[in-house]
């Protein structure tokens, strides 16, 4: 039976917001719903009142010695990894198969809610390894720098975004452009709103857009800037023959228009590095 909420969301920037939500299944803690395109985890549910955030994931990987290996916090989108996905990773040079088996609700060091996805062996490799969903880089495809970027991402415990281009494609930044001024105000999330610095409380809804597309331009310009110089804020490597860039941040720098994780996740998020080409790569590479 379909069950209504009152679901109030609260965005990393403080904006509360409280929606009318119908569910076909009862929401629990750790439920993800998605509104207005974006991902929310519910960390408080009380009969039909629940309270969600931005969803965050992170993969823990728990060796069979009971030892457990955690990676970089990553923003939830629809191709996360869920109950059952496999993943691969390396031992000893040899390729070994794992899958998520259990997704739980749990609180980083500032008691931020987050999904936590634990992945243990399942020894799939004996049979066929998960090639179409590998988690891991294979040794000789990865370098030094990729590595150290993700290690200080994990051990910091921040999160990461992650962009790529295909071999031999370069970005299309006029295509990019277009995009932010063909923006309507309907294509604009409540939260993408708050993470461009609209306060929707306080400032008129005819300059909503035009504060929009001023934040996603100057974004757009620093990306571009940054990844063409001298990447202070943005770094990049070469993956199997294409290009892979990624930010690092706290996930409260998602609203931050200083930041290069802020920067990344607000033009993933509009869609504005998908029209210039770049794809937003589906998993970190943690360290096997």
């Amino acid at each position: 039976m379909a069950v209504t909420y009152d679901l109030a969301t609260r965005s990393r920037g403080g904006g509360r917001h409280v929606h009318r939500y119908t569910s076909e299944d009862q929401l629990a803690l750790g439920s993800i719903v998605v509104l207005d395109g974006r991902s929310w985890l519910v960390y408080r549910v009380e009969e039909t009142n629940a309270e969600a955030v931005p969803a965050v994931y992170r993969l823990t990987l728990r060796h069979p010695d009971g030892r457990e290996e955690s990676g970089a916090f990553r923003r939830f989108r629809p191709d996360a990894p869920a109950l059952g996905h496999q993943l691969t990773t390396l031992e000893d040079g040899t390729p070994i198969s794992w899958a998520v088996v259990e997704q739980r609700l749990a609180h980083d060091d500032a008691n931020e809610p987050f999904l936590e996805l634990v992945a243990e062996r399942d020894y799939a490799e004996a049979e066929s390894l998960p090639d179409h969903q590998l988690e891991h880089a294979l040794e000789q495809d990865r370098d030094d720098d990729a590595a150290d970027v993700l290690a200080r991402a994990e051990a910091a415990g921040l999160a990461v975004e992650l962009v790529g281009l295909e071999p031999g494609q370069a970005p299309d930044w006029d295509e990019a452009a277009e995009f932010v001024d063909s923006l309507i105000l309907e294509e604009v999330g409540d939260d993408l709103l708050e993470l461009c610095g609209v306060n929707p409380n306080r400032e008129p809804r005819e300059t909503w857009l035009e504060t929009v597309k001023q934040r996603l331009g100057d974004d757009l310009a620093g990306f571009r800037a940054d990844i063409d110089g001298g990447h202070d804020q943005i770094e990049e490597w070469d993956f199997r023959g294409g290009r892979t860039f990624a930010a690092i941040g706290n996930v409260d720098d998602d609203s931050n228009p200083l930041s290069g994780y802020g920067w990344m996740c607000r033009l993933v998020d509009a869609g504005v590095l998908g029209a210039a080409g770049f794809q937003r790569v589906r998993k970190a590479l943690l360290l096997p």
